[in-house]
């Protein structure tokens, strides 16, 4: 597969130049030779496969070969992550991403040992970013403010599932995600700190029209519990 880079605005010339952060990246770190096939990505989805042609010390110059959009999977799948502990964030978006995940949502759970702060929006686009590139997508998950339960609770799409996952929930996911499921505007999954979702948490989850549903007997940790809950949805909705 071939390595991507993605830049902020895909050129619609036959040749163009690359610049900047990416271009570094490719010359001084891949060592991207003349001649190499590359993908390149404006992050929303458009991309081109190209051919290197030209390096210079600060950017290159690429030969557009073949031309395509990647269209956003419906429904979109969000999920509501508790601030992990700091060793274990890069590895939760890391692993959120390579599942499918669109949006990612800091959680400021009861429970939760880490904290949000005023960089941890930047802190973790940064990490999504790379982990895009690294499992070849075209569309950069995007991350968003970090919220409390009842705030993220406010400004959820009506049109949407809520699956909240807990070790003591008697409801098997299975039973719970079928394939009308695609018809919903997006699926919303709720992951709790190492310390698990307080009753209360798990309250006002059901409140809003939440389920409370159950993963196998294992239990996972909070870092990669996410992403074992996508790739679960995924192959229930017919999306895998």
């Amino acid at each position: 597969m071939l390595t991507l880079f993605i830049i902020d605005s895909l050129p619609t010339e036959q040749s163009f130049e690359v610049k900047g952060d990416e271009a570094h990246h490719a010359i001084k770190v891949l060592r991207t030779a003349v001649g190499e096939e590359i993908s390149i990505s404006d992050g929303k989805g458009n991309w081109v496969r190209a051919k290197v042609s030209e390096i210079s010390k600060s950017s290159f110059f690429v030969q557009v070969i073949e031309r395509g959009i990647q269209v956003a999977g419906e429904p979109k799948f969000t999920v509501l992550q508790a601030l992990p502990k700091s060793d274990r964030t890069k590895e939760a978006i890391e692993l959120l991403v390579q599942a499918g995940v669109d949006q990612i949502i800091p959680w400021s759970a009861e429970r939760a040992i880490a904290k949000a702060t005023s960089d941890t929006q930047s802190k973790w686009q940064v990490a999504a970013f790379a982990a895009t590139k690294q499992s070849r997508r075209f569309i950069v998950a995007s991350v968003a403010q970090p919220m409390d339960s009842r705030g993220f609770l406010a400004s959820k799409p009506s049109d949407s599932a809520l699956l909240v996952f807990h070790e003591s929930a008697k409801v098997k996911l299975s039973s719970v995600v079928t394939k009308e499921m695609n018809n919903l505007a997006e699926i919303i999954v709720v992951i709790g700190p190492e310390g698990g979702i307080s009753q209360s948490e798990l309250g006002l989850f059901e409140q809003s029209g939440g389920k409370v549903v159950a993963m196998g007997e294992p239990v996972f940790r909070s870092a990669h519990a996410g992403a074992a809950a996508l790739s679960a949805i995924s192959a229930l909705i017919g999306r895998w």
